[in-house]
């Protein structure tokens, strides 16, 4: 039950604030060097990080849950013990993925 809750609403989550923030850098890069500066700054404040590193969560849950609910359609998967072990690591492995990714972004 918590996997189709956070499915929807990290789904809910990256179209609006994932749609606002893409649609700030949009018009900040049509605007010119000033307006885009002022989202960079913002984007790489404490409270920008924050927001990012949540989009970021959001994405890798909702393609995890994604990807589990894609594999129970094909009739995969429906045993309970399976059913189960993918329903705790699908979030597990989204927390990894997103560790992972700002690891790379801030130490690459």
């Amino acid at each position: 039950m918590l996997v189709s809750i956070l499915h929807r609403a990290t789904g809910d989550g990256m179209a609006i604030v994932g749609l606002g923030i893409l649609v700030w850098w949009l018009g900040a890069i049509a605007s010119g060097a000033e307006a885009y500066e002022t989202f960079v700054s913002a984007m790489t404040s404490p409270i920008g990080y924050v927001v990012m590193v949540g989009l970021s969560w959001a994405f890798f849950t909702h393609l995890m849950s994604g990807l589990r609910h894609f594999v129970l359609d094909i009739g995969a998967g429906y045993e309970l013990d399976t059913n189960r072990f993918w329903s705790i690591a699908s979030p597990v492995i989204a927390i990894v993925l997103t560790v992972a990714l700002w690891a790379f972004v801030l130490l690459g």
